[in-house]
């Protein structure tokens, strides 16, 4: 949400506030997340397992999926929106489908995609942090003059930089966001990867250093030329926001580059999915707040749990519906966890990023005169004009049978699937896996949590059968390993070859693999391979004692050439 040029009504009593101070500064101005923030730090790795992944997706279903359908309902509910926007509702959302279409085959693609999506992201919650801020202190009668205008966007801008020169660090972890395929299985495996510029670690750190300077100094200079305009009360909301902006960005760039906290959950260095999934969750907070006041005024508007329904039913359509379209069985060619999960992110982000900008402008006439201008001066609502009637009841139907399966999906990964692998009832785990099946949401990573779970109970043939599973659906390292590792012990070498083999080519890195897969080759007589496979491992791993002792061994046995 962007500004322009703001007149100088003064707001009194409610009209300060949009829904009141207490929603207003707990949804809108960051005291929600502020207090959930305090939490994690305080009950640590506790909360944390109190409150998994799992259960964050469903806090993502009622909060970040209607978000985008807001902006959704705000575009195309209304046919004068869509011919207002057509340029952005229509061929930039075409351009965007055939993107992700292609992206589904071309990985670079994809990558690219994901790489703007991550790097935007922060921008596009400056903005909005940005156009609520001015329009509080608007409503409070405050005059913004260009000057503080501009200092108060240079501390938002430099917010964002410091996010961005921190997420294009040298190291693997140099983000503030998270670079995994599905928020619920956890797992990182996927065909697309983040781009970075590669930032070396001693320039990052002083470009960290400047930053923070400069930020300070602009986002003091802002607040001191607004006091001359107006009381240290009317700038409340506004420093709340701003603060929000610092909890969000700033400190933890500087936290996470400089160790500070870095044993805490949201600050580790392990946990930047979860703590960017937090954050996620606060800008949709904020973002459905002002959307649903800003709904009121239009002239469908049916009250406020009906019009969050439909900005759910929307959201779910155009963020569950590719899973379904663009699976491997159908227009796709990478499963859910291995980056289709992520396209989509990306993509539906691109997407919201682009109409967000276009529709969400202090300077529109239709936006100020609901969020700049006391009840007196609201303009009257636009006339309704007709619309495709028979549309809609499609939207919905579709929307909701998106969100059970969804919610289905959710339930059965965190309590069918990861909480009974935690007490290994292999029932409810065969229960959950079967139901995931029925709703078109089989993947790898259960199949693997039940074939552990046998593994763990000596139940080896079960095991075999639900590895053999999981790469059938995913092609991933560790079933192919167990394989490898229950064949060995069978003493039946060749399949374990092979199943080692298949672990080594798609990650030729673990130690473990690697001497196994060097003992299973020298037991079926294949002697070069296996000294190649362990001269590249003690390449890899020159302080690996056991590596280094199987390849002389190796190299003795080796015949003269």
């Amino acid at each position: 949400m962007t500004a322009a040029s703001l007149t100088n009504t003064h707001f009194v009593g409610n009209d300060r506030w949009l829904f009141g101070p207490g929603r207003d500064l707990f949804l809108g101005c960051g005291v929600g997340y502020a207090v959930v923030l305090v939490a994690f730090l305080v009950g640590g790795n506790e909360l944390k397992a109190w409150a998994p992944m799992g259960l964050l997706a469903f806090v993502l279903l009622f909060t970040s999926v209607p978000h985008y359908g807001a902006t959704l309902m705000r575009v195309y509910n209304e046919r004068e929106s869509r011919r207002r926007y057509a340029v952005f509702s229509v061929w930039i959302s075409l351009v965007l489908l055939v993107a992700f279409a292609v992206a589904c085959h071309w990985y670079e693609l994809g990558s690219g995609l994901f790489t703007v999506y991550l790097n935007w992201s922060p921008w596009h919650y400056a903005g909005q942090n940005y156009g609520i801020a001015l329009m509080f202190l608007h409503r409070r009668g405050v005059e913004v003059t260009p000057t503080a205008k501009k200092w108060l966007y240079s501390s938002f801008v430099l917010a964002f930089l410091l996010a961005f020169v921190r997420l294009n660090g040298i190291e693997p972890d140099a983000g503030y966001a998270f670079e995994s395929g599905n928020a619920s299985a956890g797992t990182g495996d996927t065909v697309y990867r983040l781009l970075r510029l590669g930032i070396p670690e001693v320039p990052q750190k002083l470009m960290l250093i400047v930053g923070l300077a400069a930020y300070l100094v602009a986002t003091g200079r802002a607040f001191k030329l607004l006091l001359d305009r107006g009381t240290a009360r009317d700038m409340i909301p506004a420093v709340l926001i701003v603060a929000s902006q610092s909890l969000w960005f700033v400190i933890p760039a500087m936290f996470r580059t400089f160790g500070v906290l870095e044993n805490s959950v949201l600050y580790s260095p392990h946990n930047h999915q979860y703590a960017f999934l937090l954050i996620a969750i606060g800008h949709a907070v904020q973002y459905l707040w002002i959307t649903t006041y800003f709904a009121r005024k239009e002239p469908r508007f049916g009250g406020a749990p009906r019009h969050l329904a439909q900005c759910v039913l929307a959201g779910c359509v155009v963020w569950y519906l590719p899973r379904y379209l663009f699976d491997p069985s159908l227009l796709g060619s990478v499963s859910f966890n291995a980056g289709l999960a992520l396209l989509i992110a990306a993509a539906v982000n691109i997407h919201h990023f682009i109409l967000d900008g276009a529709v969400w402008k202090l300077r529109d006439g239709r936006v100020a005169s609901v969020l700049l201008r006391t009840h007196s001066e609201i303009d009257e609502p636009a006339e309704v004009l007709p619309s495709n009637s028979w549309i809609r009841p499609i939207i919905w139907t579709l929307g909701t049978l998106l969100f059970a399966v969804t919610l289905v999906g959710n339930w059965e990964r965190e309590f069918g699937v990861r909480r009974s692998a935690l007490t290994m009832d292999t029932q409810r785990l065969q229960t959950a896996l079967e139901r995931l099946e029925a709703i078109g949401q089989d993947d790898g990573a259960g199949h693997r949590s039940l074939g552990n779970v046998a593994l763990r109970l000596g139940r080896h043939d079960l095991a075999l059968a639900e590895f053999q599973k999981s790469v059938a659906l995913e092609p991933h390292p560790k079933p192919w390993f167990e394989m490898g590792k229950i064949y060995d012990n069978r003493e039946q070498w060749s399949e374990a070859v092979l199943a080692y083999e298949a672990a080594y080519a798609i990650d030729s890195k673990p130690r473990k693999l690697i001497g196994r897969l060097a003992q299973a080759l020298s037991k079926t007589n294949q002697h070069e391979r296996s000294l190649a496979v362990l001269r590249a491992g003690a390449a890899r791993h020159p302080d690996a004692p056991v590596l280094l002792e199987m390849l002389r061994h190796a190299e003795t046995r080796a015949p003269d050439r």
